[in-house]
């Protein structure tokens, strides 16, 4: 009994070509749909095409330059020239997440009426913050970098912004090393004095 069981439900390709030949109307409709359907949906039409511009920044060292030509023992080990380690690509990643690149962006590109939030909203700000955040982004790549990715319908803004994001980054790390370097140089000047 159990062998002729066996002997029935072998694979019969004869079965999946009885079965084709009685549904193709059905499969051929539901083919063409689904093409249809798909080609439709995933136009223009319905999803807005986004370009993405990437920065790669690699983040140096924070050795003094002083200590390191000096000669020091502990400071000779330190080469003026190498790259940042995790340390400064995360240091990178909280500037570049800070309020003060987000707020400039914004406000050099019109973001609001970029991404047409409606300025009589009650929660503007927030759906300006979270359309920010959902198209530009930063994250520590796997060799200690910094990358910036931008996404917008225009490819030339998109562009523009990631530059200007890895510019504003520079200028921005430069007014904090600034702020710290005075403030020292004032409690010396005191000390002098």
């Amino acid at each position: 009994m159990k062998n002729e069981l066996l002997e029935r439900n072998d694979l019969d390709s004869t079965n999946l070509l009885n079965f084709l030949i009685k549904w193709r109307k059905h499969l051929i409709i539901v083919i063409i749909a689904s093409i249809a359907l798909s080609s439709l949906f995933s136009s223009s039409w319905f999803i807005t095409p986004k370009y993405k511009s990437t920065v790669v920044m690699f983040p140096t060292a924070s050795n003094a330059l002083s200590q390191a030509l000096l000669g020091d023992t502990k400071s000779a080990k330190q080469d003026i020239l190498e790259f940042g380690e995790q340390e400064q690509a995360e240091q990178l990643l909280q500037i570049l997440n800070s309020s003060v690149i987000r707020d400039r962006v914004i406000k050099k590109y019109n973001l609001m009426s970029h991404y047409k939030i409606d300025t009589t909203s009650r929660y503007k700000m927030t759906k300006l913050f979270d359309e920010y955040e959902n198209n530009i982004t930063f994250k520590r790549t796997e060799f200690m970098a910094v990358e910036i990715d931008v996404l917008d319908k225009d490819p030339q803004l998109a562009a523009d912004i990631a530059n200007d994001i890895s510019a504003l980054l520079d200028t921005v790390k430069n007014q904090m090393q600034k702020e710290r370097a005075v403030k020292g140089f004032e409690i010396v000047k005191g000390e002098y004095f």
